[in-house]
This record gives C-alpha cells, structure tokens and sequence, in this order.
C-alpha cells in the first residue's frame, strides 16, 4: 500500500530547499566578503593606485597643456573674442575630466545582480578607463581620480560605499564613451563578467544615446601637488 502524501509535505520539503539554496549563496557571499576584506589591502590598494595614478597623471599632463597653450594663445590670437572662446572649452574639457561639471553623451548603463566587493567595482572602473570613458558614475554618484571604494558595517550588514557614499542595491553604473567599446571590454571572453558569473553576480548591460552623469559636489583641496615651471 503506497504511503499518501500530503500537499504541505511537499510544501515543506520545497521550503527546506530553497533555504538550503539561499543558505548556501549567503555562506559564499560572506566568504567572498570575509576574502574580499582580508586581502583589500593588497589586491584593492595595487588596483586603486593605479587607477588614481593613471588618472592624475592624466589630469596634470592637461592642466600643464592648458598653461602652456594660453601663453601660445596671447601671441597668436590678436581677437580677444577668439581667445576667451578656446579658453573657455580647455576649461570645460578639463572640469568634465575632473568630475566638476555634470557630462552627458552616449555610453552604457550596467544594472548589477548580486553582491558586489569593492574590489569588483575597481575592476569594472578601471576596464570602463582602459576602453576610454570619458565620464563614469556609481548610483549617480560621480567618478574622480580620488574616488576609492571600501565598505561600512553596522550591527546587522555591511555595505559598499564610493567616496563615502553607501551604495545601496542594485548597483548601477554608468559610463560615458563609445558603448560598443565599453560593452566589449567588460564581456570579453575570461573578462570581468564572466569572472562575476562564477558568484552568482550578473551585469544587465544596455546602450543609450542620452546619459547625464552628476558632478561631484566638492573636489578636495591641494595641498602638495604642483605643475612643474617649464624650461626653456
């Protein structure tokens, strides 16, 4: 005689299914975390050093062009109207390299499932740079050279932040550039999403013609870095 099984039986079996699953994916979130943190010094520090330095260094290289070419300007524009004019768009290219005005142009929008580390979000800026963006922000929150990614815990959770800021989910990043460009670099065979992908973390990528990325509030003061004099 064939035991009769009852419909809250196979409910409750369901049930314990599905928290040995959820279980499962929190045990090894918690373990890319635990691993995350412990080797951020190293891994993270080696990726964001580069990343800043690449992007200062950049930054400098512009702002000593723009001096040496207003002093190229005063003898060769004799309109003044002329001169102001390409001072005032060095200006501009140069505030939208440094997050202080707001970009917009065509790019890509990444919306993120899954648990993000910092050190995942360093990867994913730093491919967006190699493949020429010319603009990046994290939930409208806008990329400089002295963005830096890192977490902040409570009793309860721990969370990503960029630049101080909590980055609640989903996590969405966009990137101003050529979007083909930029989809390429992060779906690239053994590339970053496919490394995410292994973690149950999965990047929903679209195009678009229109994005308007913020300005950064306030940009930090300098206090030791200066533009070389240039010799004769």
């Amino acid at each position: 005689m064939k035991k009769k099984i009852h419909g809250w039986q196979i409910y409750l079996a369901v049930t314990f299914i599905l928290l040995g699953l959820l279980i499962s994916t929190q045990i090894q979130t918690q373990n890319r975390l635990d691993s995350d943190l412990a080797s951020q010094s190293a891994s993270d520090l080696t990726i964001m050093v580069k990343n800043l330095t690449d992007r200062r260094l950049l930054l400098t290289e512009e702002l000593a062009e723009a001096e040496y070419n207003l002093e190229l300007y005063q003898e060769e524009y004799l309109d003044d109207s002329l001169l102001l004019e390409k001072m005032n768009n060095d200006i501009a290219r140069l505030e939208l390299i440094n997050g202080t005005i707001p970009a917009k142009g065509p790019g890509i929008v990444i919306t993120v499932s899954g648990h993000l580390l910092a050190s995942d979000l360093a990867v994913l800026v730093n491919e967006f740079w190699a493949a020429g963006a010319e603009a990046v922000a994290i939930n409208d929150v806008r990329i400089t050279p002295y963005s830096g990614f890192d977490y902040i815990g409570t009793s309860t959770a721990t969370y990503l932040t960029c630049g101080g800021e909590v980055l609640t989910e989903p996590i969405i990043l966009q990137a101003v550039g050529n979007s083909a460009t930029l989809e390429r670099s992060i779906v690239m065979p053994g590339g970053i999403a496919d490394n995410l992908e292994v973690y149950q973390v999965y990047l929903d990528i679209q195009h678009t013609d229109d994005l308007h990325l913020p300005a950064v509030p306030s940009q930090p003061q300098l206090q030791y870095g200066k533009v070389p004099e240039k010799t004769e």
